[in-house]
Formats: C-alpha cells, sequence, structure tokens
C-alpha cells in the first residue's frame, strides 16, 4: 500500500515521549552516531489527546517513535509513568491510477 503525504496522530489516555530522529539517506542511524559521534534524537511530550501532523520534510526526513523500554520515557529528568495509551493514525491512500 502507497500513502499520500500527511499523517495524522491522535495520542490518548497517557502522556508519553515521542521521539523524531532524523533519517540518514540511506545510512543505518547506528552508522550515522558512530561517524559523527551522536545519534539527534528530539523528545517531544504528548498529553493525552495531543495531536501530531506530519507532512513533508516531517514526513520523509524524520523517523519517529514511542519506545516504551526504559531510559526512553525521561521528561525534565524523571522517568515518565507511562500508562495505558491509545494511539489514532490517519492516512490517505493513494488513488490507483
Amino acid at each position: 500500500m502507497r500513502f499520500e503525504d500527511g499523517i495524522a496522530i491522535v495520542s490518548l489516555e497517557s502522556s508519553c515521549i515521542m521521539h523524531f530522529t532524523k533519517s540518514g539517506g540511506g545510512v543505518s542511524d547506528n552508522e550515522k552516531g558512530e561517524q559523527d559521534g551522536h545519534i539527534s534524537r528530539i523528545p517531544v511530550y504528548l498529553n493525552p489527546g495531543s495531536l501530531v501532523l506530519l507532512s513533508g520534510e516531517a514526513r520523509y526526513l524524520w523517523k519517529h517513535e514511542i519506545n516504551r523500554k526504559p531510559g526512553f520515557q525521561m521528561w525534565g529528568g524523571q522517568e515518565l509513568n507511562q500508562e495505558r495509551r491509545t494511539s489514532i493514525t490517519l492516512r490517505k491512500l493513494c488513488t490507483v491510477e
């Protein structure tokens, strides 16, 4: 399946941290991190009811993830106690030509 540009994500029930990582144009993040000494990861705090809209560069040049492993849900030096979380993701399918 192919999707048109634009993604809408609604985060419900629990706060969480979504991490954005710049894609490396075919180079994996691990390889990129080894080359320049770090991996650029930008945390964004999402309250319940938050809406994330991704299009253009944000959609195609940045990866997004919510990782529940220990150490990934950190905000202000504190581990976020993430409860049950529901996410609604909307995308538009490309039309068949």
